[in-house]
């Protein structure tokens, strides 16, 4: 149990997540989605007047996000050739840090909302430790972008975070840590912290299309079972904290060790390791207990294999099922390793979903653009929520050394 750490820096904003409709951040969403463009394509894509497009492109110009293609023009409506912008290779840069419960990863990530190296290390038990060694890491991948600038950061992890920034880690112990103050003071730059699956929902957003309408239900699973609900391209965060789904029914999974602790315990990756020696297979891990199940004439010891997973993914797809009759989203996206390692295994999460009975539509079904890399591009979202939604504020903020 960590007890309550405190510190005399200010206190941390929470991230927006939403997609902007701030002039500067219009033509960088545009640039980011349709590539190269002439400040009359900008105009016609964004809706706004030329003289906006215009300011924006001036400002971003000068803040280093973008510049002019070398050697490309376009034709203007005057018949003379335009310039061709695009994101800057060498602009600003920020820190993507998430925490798991046993493994944590450092990124670094672009204004191209582009993971450009990372690197995943062991969880410290202590909330100043993982500061220190994921700092640490921090800075030695950043010597590899030496010349661009360190703009801001962020954090994602499996808790509860205040509006001032401080985490309450239940599965790791950790209460009122403020890590945003912790990273920032170390290395440098504003950071902001974010429960993780509203940031795999906001990632969705920065990555997945250039525009959102409806409503969609992320639902993450893996050492931790959550959702996070995105309406009209704005992802709702509860006061109370991000929603939790351990607590919901899940049915009968006979083929694992549902020791009456609840969800995650029974269909976490450790709860099937625990399964898996229960039923004397010699894996070590998720990925050796998939191997065996996709084997060709395993025997026993595959279709057992198969049984368990199989018995998650109904499980799993129930617990969806049960969340999209409460929240009735128009569309549901399956995020985390326990949906994106397992793809065989997909029918049978719908199979599961669908034993939940809906009365109307049923929401559309698909899977993460993230796949793997879901932890990664979370913490990207908060590292780069502030660059997004106000670039031209966010970056004046840090050249001058007031950010909040």
């Amino acid at each position: 149990m960590t007890e309550n750490i405190h510190l005399s820096g200010a206190a941390q904003s929470a991230p927006t997540f939403r997609v902007s409709d701030v002039s500067a951040a219009q033509v960088l969403r545009a640039i980011r989605f349709r590539g190269a463009a002439s400040r009359s394509e900008l105009a016609e894509v964004t809706g706004l007047s030329k003289a906006t497009v215009a300011r924006a492109v001036t400002s971003l110009g000068e803040l280093g996000v973008i510049h002019r293609q070398p050697g490309a023009t376009s034709q203007g409506a005057t018949g003379r050739p335009g310039e061709v912008l695009e994101l800057d290779p060498a602009g600003p840069v920020a820190v993507a840090v998430h925490i798991g419960l046993k493994d944590s990863v450092v990124a670094i990530c672009d204004m191209r909302c582009r993971v450009l190296t990372a690197r995943g290390v062991p969880t410290p038990s202590d909330p100043r430790d993982s500061v220190d060694l994921l700092s640490a890491e921090a800075f030695r991948l950043l010597d590899g972008f030496r010349g661009r600038p360190l703009a801001a950061g962020g954090v994602a992890t499996a808790a509860r975070v205040s509006p001032t920034g401080l985490v309450e880690h239940d599965l790791l112990g950790w209460h009122g840590v403020p890590l945003g103050e912790l990273f920032g003071e170390t290395l440098g730059v504003p950071f902001s912290v974010a429960p993780q699956v509203e940031a795999m929902a906001a990632a969705e957003l920065l990555v997945g299309h250039e525009r959102h309408s409806g409503s969609t239900l992320l639902v993450y699973g893996r050492e931790y079972i959550g959702a996070a609900l995105v309406i009209d391209g704005n992802v709702h965060q509860p006061s109370a904290g991000p929603a939790d789904l351990r607590h919901l029914p899940f049915g009968e999974v006979p083929n694992l060790d549902d020791r009456g602790r609840g969800l995650i315990d029974t269909v976490s990756d450790h709860g099937l390791l625990r399964a898996a020696r229960a039923a004397g297979l010699g894996v070590s891990s998720v990925t050796a207990l998939d191997e065996l199940a996709a084997k060709d004439g395993g025997g026993a010891s595959t279709e057992t294999a198969r049984a368990i997973l199989r018995d998650r993914a109904l499980a799993l797809g129930r617990v969806v099922g049960t969340a999209s009759a409460l929240f009735r989203p128009d569309t549901v996206v399956l995020s985390g390793q326990a949906f994106t390692d397992h793809p065989r295994y997909l029918p049978d999460v719908l199979a599961g979903t669908r034993e939940i009975p809906l009365a109307g539509r049923e929401p559309s079904l698909r899977v993460s653009t993230a796949g793997r890399r879901v932890q990664e591009q979370a913490a990207m979202a908060v590292a780069l929520d502030r660059l997004t939604a106000d670039p031209e504020r966010a970056l004046a903020e840090v050249a001058s050394g007031c950010a909040a």
